[in-house]
Formats: structure tokens, sequence, C-alpha cells
């Protein structure tokens, strides 16, 4: 088993969301031919039985032992609060062990409602921290932790005292002074379904891990109606991070670009295509041309007149920041079939260089969307097995037992019966991961440091994805690059006329690029 450890990631962040009432839906049969087959459910022996309301799941390896652990964003419900509880943290033990409930070691003891969960080093000491987001007017929460695994609440004093109604949060150094901030996208007051909705808020980190609220204007002051899902994306490739902010209840999603310093500036008109109900963006080149492309849950219009069945959309960009619709060539109607889908996760299931999705749903199956390589997807349908997942809210995906197999987990709730959550393991149909890492673009700043955006053919990009990421500039020795959000990282040599990125991926595989510098 390889034992994946980054210290290299100095400030380093884990980003995956996610996050919706379901109608029952026919089961369309795959065609023969598709894979399937591809994942077991293990959940009795790796967590066991569970009941909690789950929103989301992150993963993270929290105790530096190189095995990736589990946290769960528990606490309901659809459009009114329910009853405060404990967000689950479970502990991965290695293959064939029970992973260890750490709830109260990691999130505390007193309950809340929970709605989003992000892991990353937020104080600069190369230790996982998290931050557990609140709803319904709630008081968040960040924990810091040791790196063995021992976590201490700052909440009181790292935290701005504010009561809001997260949908989502995450991670990224919104202005480049070398630390991880924090954007979060608050509901507001009442009921999300109804209400006029929330504001996207910057909080600003000192480098230490505390918290405060950037500057009035740092952020558009226009609200945002039920959002899911917030993503730092650099959508204009200029290697700043911009902002994508979904929208359920608006009449589409929003998009805030980057100044360079921190300053978003809402360039929504004519770049962000408006497409209401959206649940999820997720920033990846799908089609290889070097450009950010998302694929989107939800927002693609209703199928046969039922209110909850509704299909995907697919957008390329391109190099003004902007976005295409692209979704009837890209994933025309026989593949999108249209349930009650709430999250996506992309990777790369058979190593083939490109990047395919798997869609979590409540009504139908969770299912298997297949890159051609060039942005146009076949769904495979019976990829999952054992019993139904109605309440699928999230879907993650890392090698839990250390055979090179991407595994699943996934968070449960929102329909009655089935709120359990769920870990299943690759199967022997599932190929293992070989695919070498991306280094699909990097340049010298002005400021004299390296940005480059690096991938392992998924997004968002995490810690345990890469063995190492490190930099040679003008012959000198490695330095380690670290993350900065989405999928950017950075080092910062004394000169470079020229360098070269050296990319380790967790299966082993590696990628060298050499650039040149400045003179």
């Amino acid at each position: 088993m390889r034992r994946r450890s980054l210290a290299l990631f100095g400030a380093v962040a884990l980003a995956w969301g996610c996050g919706g009432g379901s109608e029952a839906a026919p089961v369309v049969e795959q065609t023969t031919g598709l894979p399937a087959h591809l994942w077991k459910d293990v959940t009795a022996e790796t967590i066991g039985e569970t009941s909690d309301w789950s929103n989301k799941v992150e993963l993270a390896d929290l105790n530096g032992d190189g095995l990736v652990d589990l946290l769960f964003a528990n606490g309901g419900n659809y459009r009114e609060p329910g009853e405060p509880t404990l967000s689950r943290v479970f502990l991965n033990q290695g293959p064939g062990k029970m992973f260890v409930d750490a709830t109260e070691q990691v999130f505390g003891t007193e309950p809340m409602l929970c709605r989003v969960v992000k892991a990353a080093d937020v104080n600069g000491d190369g230790a996982i921290d998290v931050f557990f987001g609140a709803t319904y007017q709630g008081q968040s929460r960040l924990m810091l932790g040791d790196g063995k695994g021992g976590f201490e609440n700052v909440s009181g004093t790292n935290l701005p005292k504010h009561t809001l109604s997260l949908g989502d949060a995450e991670f990224g150094d919104a202005d480049l002074d070398g630390d991880l901030d924090l954007v979060l996208v608050d509901w507001g007051a009442d009921n999300p379904m109804k209400n006029d909705g929330g504001v996207v808020l910057l909080w600003l980190n000192d480098g230490k891990g505390k918290f405060t609220p950037a500057p009035a204007g740092a952020v558009p002051d226009k609200k945002v109606r039920f959002s899911w899902d917030i993503e730092f994306a650099d959508v204009d490739n200029d290697f700043d991070l911009d902002l994508m902010v979904s929208s359920k209840m608006s009449e589409g999603g929003s998009l805030y670009i980057n100044d360079g310093k921190g300053k978003f500036i809402d360039e929504t008109e004519g770049k962000m295509p408006q497409l209401t109900n959206n649940y999820e963006y997720e920033p990846i080149d799908l089609n290889g041309d070097g450009y950010l492309d998302t694929f989107t849950i939800n927002d693609g219009g209703i199928v046969g007149e039922k209110r909850g069945m509704r299909k995907e959309s697919v957008f390329f960009g391109r190099p003004d920041g902007g976005f295409d619709v692209v979704t009837d060539e890209a994933f025309p109607e026989s593949e999108n079939l249209g349930y009650d889908d709430n999250r996506i996760m992309a990777f790369d299931y058979d190593s083939d260089g490109d990047v395919d999705i798997l869609i979590g749903s409540l009504s139908g199956p969770d299912r298997l969307a297949i890159n051609d390589g060039t942005g146009h997807f076949t769904v495979a349908t019976e990829v999952v097995d054992g019993p139904e997942t109605k309440g699928t809210l999230c879907i993650q995906a890392a090698d839990l037992n250390g055979d090179d197999r991407l595994d699943l987990v996934m968070a449960q709730g929102e329909v009655k019966g089935h709120e359990a959550e769920k870990v299943y393991f690759g199967t022997e149909n599932l190929p293992k991961s070989t695919s070498a890492p991306k280094i699909v673009s990097a340049a010298l700043g002005a400021d004299g440091c390296v940005n480059a955006r690096i991938h392992a053919n998924n997004s968002p990009t995490r810690p345990f994805d890469f063995e190492s990421i490190t930099l040679e500039a003008d012959g000198g020795a490695a330095q380690p690059m670290s993350w900065y959000g989405e999928h950017l990282w950075r080092a910062c040599p004394a000169s470079a006329k020229s360098f070269t990125i050296h990319a380790v991926a967790a299966n082993g595989a590696k990628t060298d690029q050499t650039f040149a510098g400045s003179n």
C-alpha cells in the first residue's frame, strides 16, 4: 500500500462540496458494452450504520498517517431547520480494518446544523485544519489540527461572530498573499425557497488561521438565492482565483472576476449562461483546449413535465473567461437522462487521460458519464452495486484501501429512510489508476513567483492526489510548490530564467515539464 503524504503543500486545502426533493423516475437500462459493476457496497465493514442527514462529505488525512479519512457535514432540513446534530468523522485504519469514529475529537460534542465541511492547512504549520460551516443562522466552527489527529476549537477567536445560513464555502488564496482565505455563500434568513437570498462573503486569513471580513466592496453586494455551491476558479487563465456561484432560485449563476488583489467584479452578463435551478459548477478542462469548462447539475430543463426531473448542462470555457452552453453536442438527450440529481465528481475512471463525470442522484441511478476525450459523454447507469441510494446529496472519490482504484464515499439525506452514509470500494471491473498528472500551463509572474495549473485528472484537487509537486529553477535545488486554489500551484525561486516542474501522482506516475522564464 502506497502511503500518501504531501508535506510540500505548505498551505493546502481540500475542496469538494456537495448538496436537494425527489420524485420517483423510471430507470433507463444501459446499452450493452458499457462498463458495469465498478463499485461494491462496503459500508458495513468500513463505517457501519449511520442515520444522520448528511449534506456533504470531505476527504482528508487528518492525522498524518497517509490514509484518507472521512468527514460528513450533518444536519437538515431542506428548507427549514431540523434538529442540531453531530457531524461525523471517521479515521481510516488501513485495508481490512473498520474505520474509527473520531467525531468528538475532531468536531466536538456540541451539536449544530452543518451544511458544509472543508479541510485545509489554514495556519501554515503543515497540519490539516477543519472548517464546519453552519446553516439556518448558526455560528460556524474552526478546528485547528496538530497533524496527529488532535484538534482545538478556535471558533471564538479565529472566526467572525456571524450567524449565517451557509450553502457552501471554499478555501483559496484570494489576494495572493500566501495564505488560504475563505469564501462563503449565505442563504439569508428564513426559508431559502422563499426569501430574497444572501450574499457572497470573503473572509481573509492573517496567515495564522485567523479570519476577518474583507473590506467593503471586495465582493459584489448582490443577492444570490439558495446557492448550494461556490467555486474558486481561474476562468480567465491569469493565475488568480475568480468565483463561480450557483443558484437554485435565481435566474442563473454568477461569475465574479478577481482583479488580482482580491477584489471581485461582477462579470456575469455575457459570460455565465443563465440557467435556473443550478446546483453545482465543477471547474476542469473537459475538452483538452486548456480552458476551464464545467459540468453542471439540474439546470438543463425539465424532463417529461415532471418538476423534479431535470437534465444536466455542459459549458465550454472561452479565452475571455466566459462560457458557452454546448449541452446538445456534448451530452445529448440519449445520455442526459434527467433525474433529480444533486452532485458530480470529476475524475479519470479509466486512466485514458481525460476527465469523466460521476453523477449522484436522488431519484435515479448514480451514474457515470464517460468522456471520449473531446468533451462528449456517454452514460453508464449500472456502475454502483448495492441497495438504492435515493438520498445521494454528495459523492467523493479516493483510494481508501491502497489498491490504486478509486473508491466512493456518499453523503445521504433528504429522503426518509435513505439517510445512511455509504462507502463503496472499486471492484476488479474498475481499472487501476495509472494516469500521470497534467501540467496544463505555467508562467513566471511579475512578483517573481512561478504559477502553474496542475491536476491529477480530477476536480477538485486534493493533497492526497499527489506524492509531490516540485520546482527546479535555473539549475537550483528542487523546492515544493504550494496549492492556492482550484488546480493552481506556486513557488517563489530566487530567479527563473528557465524552470522545470516535477509532478508525481499518488499512483507513482510522473510528469516533468520545462518552461522558459525570464531573462
